[in-house]
């Protein structure tokens, strides 16, 4: 669907919604005001995520519980509804409006605790030891830490009644609920330090954050007294992975919903230094969903003095750690081993194809959301580098998603890609090489720079939207390279432009895939780009071994020759893998996806073949005559006598004889 024929159905769709509203109204007038009134109150709540109705999950789902027994009444009472009953009786309307505002209540309950009850993969320490096993610790003495998750898990079940609201819970059963709560507690301010982070990594934080609460007495401050325990006096004592959790587990619970919640984070993060600062912001954004650094720094953190510490601490860190580089000390030669590099890539027309589907992309060489042959095994040696392991020694890796589709309500037109990226890691390839390497992150667009794209086809909104998560993200990372992959379909190459601009030292490069002609690119200048210095360091390519081959023969390089063979064999199995789920729209367009290809795998032959290096084979074709067919020719009948797989060739020996003696 091309923008005309977007634009077109998007009018229609309003008209019809304009026509049916007014039909609705001449019906029934008054019900249908107390639906529009309804449906404007819901918009504005869904549309204003930082007004004080969102600062805590209690406060949201009273909205939902209110809104819902709103919407019940409205059904029931008012006299035009459609389904307005006269003799309901005094009971039966109230027992409906109550029964549908409870069920509402228990419902985005259900839906809450499932978010809370998730948790990120855990570990004492980085680096597995027998010296974290459940045997050790517990032969550290006292209770077992078995005994000790098993406590905790009785107190929750004690606390959090499933069909019991925790405000009408607390109020009955104050006194017991506090004992519970105080008993939680009293396990983490007595736990050994192995034990205590062994205890953070397997109990559901986020959901104790939440349900322990702060009473109205003095001493019933019970929420503010453990996550002060663990954030400000024993952080000392957690490893990377337990503040992570924790960090974690306050955004779950939500930040405003305590007012020194943004003070805890401020000391956590102000507690950890260097290297391991670095990785606690890298796993802080491997959730798989849209809790991330830049969502904790730039939004659910609102004190900017809070936020100027902690963005003060990134930069002077970054200043230790490239001191370290420079000096060539020890830790520098244990650092030389990571490439210290971001991975910042679109997605539509990039990761995926769009298939040409407005708005979404331009490209219609390749079925819609096929992936690309290569595209993953690139990510992947962008993100080894050139020294250190071949292969990711963990699943922590540094890539993360540009998206112009606008953020909604929490994740969600973010899910769309989560699920996206979820299947892409459980791909199978060749050595565990198949699916993507890491958990990424993304960064997703905005309303408004999508509604301005949407009305005016300016693309100067998309690209500056895109560059704002960019500056975020580098002050979030200033201690890394940033290396960015994109199309030339939309104002990714504006974007580009722009990042070079601000920050010419953090742009490792600019990876441009063409997807239309380059005199379509909106934002790009030849003189201009070679006046400023980022032609030098930007690729433009249609296939990604030739991404691939640029990045290893730059200088200096970002991926090693091996690496260049590796996202080779991996274009292969792309290819194959689409060949295989049948999507090619024609032959005609695989025919001339495979001859693309094998023209950018030999090329990358050559300078393997140059370098010493294994070389990949071409991709071949599947055979559709055999030797001594007789086929129909422009020329006339001839007969098959061989077949070039590679470029899906036909050697035929034509009957030259006048066409009606030919069989």
């Amino acid at each position: 669907m091309d923008r005309v024929a977007a634009m077109l159905f998007l009018l229609a769709v309003i008209v019809t919604t304009a026509v049916l509203s007014l039909a609705f109204f001449s019906i029934c007038p008054l019900f249908s005001t107390c639906i529009a009134a309804l449906l404007y109150v819901l918009f504005y709540f869904l549309a204003n995520e930082s007004s004080g109705v969102h600062h805590a999950q209690e406060f949201e789902n009273r909205f939902w519980t209110i809104w819902s027994a709103l919407l019940a009444v409205a059904i029931i009472y008012v006299p035009d509804s459609p389904v307005y009953f006269e003799d309901l009786g005094p009971y039966v309307g109230p027992m409906m409006v109550l029964t549908v505002g409870y069920g509402v209540h228990t419902w985005d309950r259900i839906v809450h605790r499932k978010e809370m009850n998730r948790q990120i993969p855990v570990g004492l320490r980085r680096g597995a030891s027998a010296a974290q096993s459940l045997v050790r610790l517990n032969a550290m003495g006292g209770m077992s830490i078995e005994e000790q998750l098993n406590r905790i898990s009785n107190c929750m079940k004690n606390i959090d009644q499933m069909l019991v609201p925790s405000t009408i819970n607390n109020f009955i059963n104050q006194q017991y609920v506090m004992r519970q709560e105080r008993e939680i507690i009293s396990i983490f301010e007595d736990a050994q330090p192995k034990a205590l982070n062994y205890l953070i990594g397997h109990v559901k934080l986020g959901l104790i954050f939440y349900k322990i609460k702060d009473h109205r007495s003095y001493r019933g401050q019970h929420r503010t007294e453990l996550i002060e325990l663990l954030a400000v006096d024993r952080v000392s004592v957690l490893s990377i992975v337990s503040r992570v959790s924790l960090l974690s587990a306050l955004q779950l619970m939500k930040l405003p919903a305590n007012n020194r919640a943004e003070h805890w984070v401020r000391n956590i993060i102000l507690s950890t230094h260097q290297d391991d600062l670095s990785e606690l912001k890298t796993m802080n954004d491997s959730h798989m969903d849209y809790y991330c650094m830049t969502k904790l720094i730039y939004e659910d953190i609102r004190s900017e003095t809070i936020r100027r510490d902690i963005l003060d601490h990134f930069r002077k860190e970054a200043a230790v750690q490239n001191a370290h580089m420079e000096m060539g000390t020890r830790k520098s030669k244990l650092r030389m081993q990571k490439a210290w590099r971001k991975i910042l890539s679109d997605v539509d027309d990039t990761l995926t194809s769009s298939g040409g589907s407005y708005p979404a992309g331009v490209d219609k060489r390749y079925p819609k959301k096929v992936v690309y042959p290569g595209v993953i095994g690139l990510y992947r040696e962008m993100d080894l580098g050139i020294n250190g392991p071949e292969k990711m020694p963990s699943n922590t890796g540094n890539l993360v998603f540009l998206s112009a589709r606008p953020h909604l309500y929490k994740d969600i037109s973010e899910k769309h890609n989560f699920a996206k990226f979820k299947k892409l890691r459980e791909r199978e390839g060749v050595d565990g090489r198949g699916g993507l390497h890491t958990t990424p992150s993304l960064l997703a667009g905005d309303i408004t720079s999508g509604r301005e794209f949407m009305m005016t086809n300016d693309f100067e909104p998309l690209a500056r939207k895109k560059f704002d998560n960019f500056k975020k993200y580098v002050s979030i990372y200033p201690e890394f390279k940033h290396v960015f992959i994109c199309d030339n379909g939309q104002g990714d190459v504006r974007a580009g432009e722009l990042v070079h601009d601000s920050f010419p030292n953090h742009l490792d490069g600019l990876f441009v895939h063409v997807v239309q002609d380059m005199r379509k690119t909106y934002g790009f200048d030849a003189e201009r780009w070679r006046k400023k210095g980022l032609t030098a360091k930007t690729c433009f390519f249609t296939s990604y071994p030739d991404a691939a081959l640029f990045a290893a023969t730059r200088t200096p390089p970002l991926i090693r020759m091996s690496g260049l063979f590796r996202v080779c064999q991996d274009a292969i199995i792309d290819f194959d893998i689409i060949t295989k789920s049948q999507k090619w729209s024609s032959s005609s367009q695989k025919r001339d996806r495979m001859s693309d290809l094998n023209q950018s795998l030999w090329r990358c032959n050559q300078t393997l073949n140059k370098h010493g290096e294994p070389t990949v084979p071409l991709i071949e074709s599947s055979r559709q005559w055999e030797d001594g067919e007789k086929v129909r020719t422009l020329y006339g009948i001839g007969t098959i006598r061989g077949f070039d797989p590679v470029f899906d060739l036909y050697d035929v020996e034509l009957d030259w004889r006048l066409l009606d003696l030919q069989l």
